[in-house]
C-alpha cells in the first residue's frame, strides 16, 4: 500500500538545524521510508547527531565531497525508492507529508512530478510565510519564459521513472542551480503538478546561507540553465516563447485574480496542469482548474459555496 520513498539529506556543518530536519522525516513514521544522509565531513558535531539515528537510516556517510550536488549524487546512487526527493539539513518537511505524496502518486498514475504549496520557515522553525498560489503553478512554457521563481525544491517529489528518463543524475558542475537544471530535464517529459497541501518548506536561517548571500549568482546560473534549454528548441519555438511573454501580464492578471472563464486563457496558453486539492466531501484529492478556494457566502440562512 505504501510505495518506497527515498529521502536524501545532505549536510555540512549545520548541526544546529540537522536534528530537526532529520526528525521532520523520521517522526512521520512512514512505513516504507528509505532515508539516506550524506555529510561532507562536518566538524561541528553533526556526525554525532547522525549516529544517534543511524539505526533508522538506510545508509549514511561522512566524508569530504565536491559540493552539494556531488553529495546528493552519492545519495541518489544508493536510492531504491519508487519516489525520490531531497531535503537539505536546514529545511523541514510538514507533518505526514510523505503519506500525502504516496496517496497522490497512487491515485494519479499520470502525475510523475509533484510540488506542495510553497512554505517558508523562520530560523526557529516557525512556519511564517507562504508564496501565493498563482505563482506556485508552473509549466515548461512558464519556465522557458524565465518565470521560474519559485519551484520549491524542499517540497518537490518525483517518480523514479522520470528521474531515469532525465538521465538519473544531477549536474555536478553547477554550484547553486543544480535543482533548476534537473527541473529543465524533467520538463522535457512531464508536467509539474502542484498540490494545495503543505509538504516541505525552506528555512531562512541568516548568517552565511547561500540562498541569501549568493542570490544574484544563483539567479544568473538559473538564467544560464534556461538559455541552454531554450537553445535546444527550434528557432520558431523560441520566437513563439518570446512573443508569449508580453501577454503574461494582461491575461495573467485575470488568471491570478481567478476570474471565472477568463482565467482559462492564461492557463491554456501556458499549458498549466490543474491543481490537486483535498476534497473533504469525497475524502480524496481531486483535480481542479480553480486556484483558490473562496469562502462560502451566508445567504438566506444557509451557506452557499462558490462553484466552478
Amino acid at each position: 500500500m505504501y510505495p518506497r520513498i527515498t529521502v536524501v539529506t545532505v549536510n555540512y556543518n549545520l548541526a544546529p538545524f540537522l536534528e530537526e530536519a532529520m526528525r521532520s522525516v523520521l517522526d512521520q513514521e512512514y512505513p516504507n521510508l528509505e532515508y539516506i544522509v550524506v555529510d561532507g565531513g562536518s566538524t561541528d558535531g553533526s556526525q554525532e547527531i547522525i549516529q544517534k539515528y543511524e539505526d533508522r537510516l538506510a545508509w549514511w556517510v561522512s566524508e569530504p565531497d565536491e559540493g552539494q550536488y556531488d553529495a546528493l549524487q552519492k545519495g541518489f546512487a544508493r536510492a531504491t525508492g519508487e519516489i525520490l526527493c531531497w531535503l537539505n539539513s536546514d529545511d523541514l518537511f510538514h507533518r505526514r507529508s510523505l503519506f500525502t505524496v504516496a496517496e497522490i502518486f497512487g491515485q494519479y498514475p499520470e502525475v510523475e512530478w509533484l510540488m506542495g504549496f510553497p512554505t517558508e520557515y523562520a530560523p526557529d522553525g516557525s512556519c511564517v510565510h507562504r508564496i501565493t498560489l498563482p505563482w506556485a503553478r508552473w509549466s515548461r512554457r512558464r519556465y522557458l519564459t524565465y518565470d521560474f521563481q519559485f519551484i520549491q525544491q524542499e517540497s518537490t517529489f518525483w517518480r523514479r521513472s522520470l528521474w531515469e528518463k532525465a538521465g538519473g543524475k544531477l549536474d555536478t558542475s553547477l554550484q547553486l542551480a543544480g535543482d533548476m537544471e534537473l527541473w529543465a530535464r524533467f520538463f522535457r517529459s512531464a508536467q509539474l503538478y502542484t498540490t494545495l497541501t503543505l509538504l516541505g518548506g525552506f528555512r531562512y536561517r541568516g548568517g552565511d546561507q547561500r540562498s541569501r548571500t549568493q542570490m544574484r549568482a544563483y539567479l544568473d546560473e538559473c538564467r544560464t540553465v534556461i538559455e541552454r534549454e531554450r537553445a535546444r528548441l527550434s528557432r520558431g519555438r523560441r520566437i513563439g516563447l518570446t512573443l508569449l511573454r508580453p501577454l503574461a501580464f494582461p491575461f495573467g492578471l485575470l488568471f491570478f485574480l481567478d476570474v471565472p472563464g477568463l482565467r482559462s486563457v492564461y492557463a491554456r496558453w501556458y499549458r498549466l496542469p490543474p491543481v490537486l486539492r483535498y476534497d473533504f466531501d469525497q475524502g480524496k484529492y481531486v483535480k481542479s482548474a480553480r486556484q483558490v478556494k473562496h469562502p462560502p457566502l451566508y445567504l438566506r440562512g444557509r451557506q452557499v459555496a462558490r462553484k466552478g
